[in-house]
């Protein structure tokens, strides 16, 4: 019973990471809430509520997905796949691996510590805002990884071991679940920062950062051999859309 209950994901573990580093955030920096220029409406606990509610949702029904077995990997055929995404077979990376999921977090902290003197006052709404787009862009991501059902780049490749190729998170490549949640991140604080300093001369970097960081870590995912580059592009599209969306809906209507 013990050894089923930690046999939870790596996402699963991401995602818990990253709720407590908002968590704590936001309530160490709370009493700083005054003035808001992002606003907080009944409305928005809908929002917060329906996109946990279908993360939550997704996620559990991943969970009893069944993985491929020996035979069905075996049997993968490379010519299946479109000629752009067949690149991402012969990548599997452990370094890679690795750095993608430390470039994550560096972004989380990031957006945390960005801001200054005068965003700290509403760090409470800066938080809820990226946390909310989070959990907007991972409930895309695990609803179409559930309805799509791509096998991973690695499944097709030998040299990886048997018992990944027949893993049930070889099931879910579509799309990127780590190239959204860092395109989420950075352009929530791209967007956060925009307004709080749009005469900052320091705007440009920030949203060359922005930019930068969750195609880096697309690249990584594909060296990795976790994903496709369709995979990616689609993840960090999502996570920009997202952003935005929930920058327009929380942005204060007032001047």
């Amino acid at each position: 019973m013990w050894r089923k209950f930690c046999c939870i994901t790596h996402q699963a573990k991401l995602n818990a990471g990253l709720f407590i580093l908002l968590f704590f955030t936001c309530l160490c920096n709370s009493v700083f809430a005054q003035r808001q220029t992002y606003e907080l409406r009944k409305i928005h606990i809908v929002y917060g509520s329906v996109s946990l509610l279908s993360f939550g949702a997704f996620y559990g029904l991943q969970q009893k997905v069944t993985p491929l077995t020996e035979l069905q990997v075996n049997a993968l055929n490379p010519a299946s796949i479109p000629s752009y995404d067949r690149v991402a077979i012969h990548h599997y990376d452990i370094t890679a691996r690795k750095l993608s999921n430390i470039l994550i977090y560096s972004s989380f902290i990031a957006k945390a510590a960005i801001f200054r003197k005068e965003s700290k006052k509403d760090i409470l709404a800066i938080g809820i805002v990226g946390y909310q787009t989070l959990l907007l862009s991972q409930a895309i991501a695990n609803g179409f990884q559930l309805g799509v059902l791509r096998t991973r780049p690695y499944a097709y490749n030998p040299d990886v071991p048997l018992n990944m190729r027949t893993s049930r998170d070889a099931r879910f490549s579509f799309f990127s679940g780590h190239t959204v949640t860092s395109s989420s991140l950075c352009f929530t604080t791209a967007f956060a920062y925009r307004m709080y300093y749009p005469e900052s001369r320091y705007k440009k970097w920030v949203w060359a950062s922005a930019i930068a960081i969750p195609a880096l870590e697309g690249y990584l995912r594909v060296k990795a051999g976790k994903h496709y580059p369709s995979d990616v592009i689609t993840g960090y599209l999502v996570g920009l859309g997202t952003s935005y969306l929930m920058h327009h809906l929380h942005k204060s209507k007032r001047k």
